[in-house]
């Protein structure tokens, strides 16, 4: 199956890394990133640029609205990075990112499940919640 990961990581811890840090951390993320890739996990990554060189876009009342900077950037931590990748279920999508190096730095991934052609199923809850490891009294299967 196939989930969507999006990595968001707050701008102070950012800079508070010096600049060998910083080099260190995203050499540290490309290389577990390319693990990833050499498994089959990866169907597509992108880090995204700081959210005041990107743009908002809205149509209302039947013109388009351009604003500049990121929407989500007033309501939460920056968005940072997209990672989509394949994994046999939930529990196995949480075991591959929650080794990632950003998380270890204290970014925080949101991963959900892709929404697949002819199933667009938004408002619904129609997948389980996955146990988590206190419920289950286990880590997460690896399959």
């Amino acid at each position: 199956m196939r989930y969507v990961c999006l990595g968001y990581m707050d701008a102070p811890a950012w800079e508070a890394l010096s600049l060998i840090e910083r080099e260190a951390f995203l050499a540290e993320c490309r290389a577990y990133d390319e693990l990833l890739a050499e498994a089959g996990h990866v169907v597509a990554r992108e880090a995204l640029e700081r959210e005041e060189n990107g743009a908002t876009l809205r149509i209302r009342h039947g013109g388009a609205t351009i604003e500049p900077g990121c929407l989500a950037a007033a309501y939460q931590t920056p968005l940072r990075g997209i990672l989509v990748i394949d994994a046999t279920d939930m529990n196995h999508a949480i075991q591959l990112l929650s080794r990632h190096p950003a998380v270890r730095r204290g970014a925080v991934v949101e991963v959900r499940p892709a929404a697949t052609a002819g199933r667009i199923d938004a408002g619904e809850k129609s997948l389980k919640k996955p146990k988590s490891v206190v419920e289950t009294g286990r880590s997460p299967s690896t399959n």
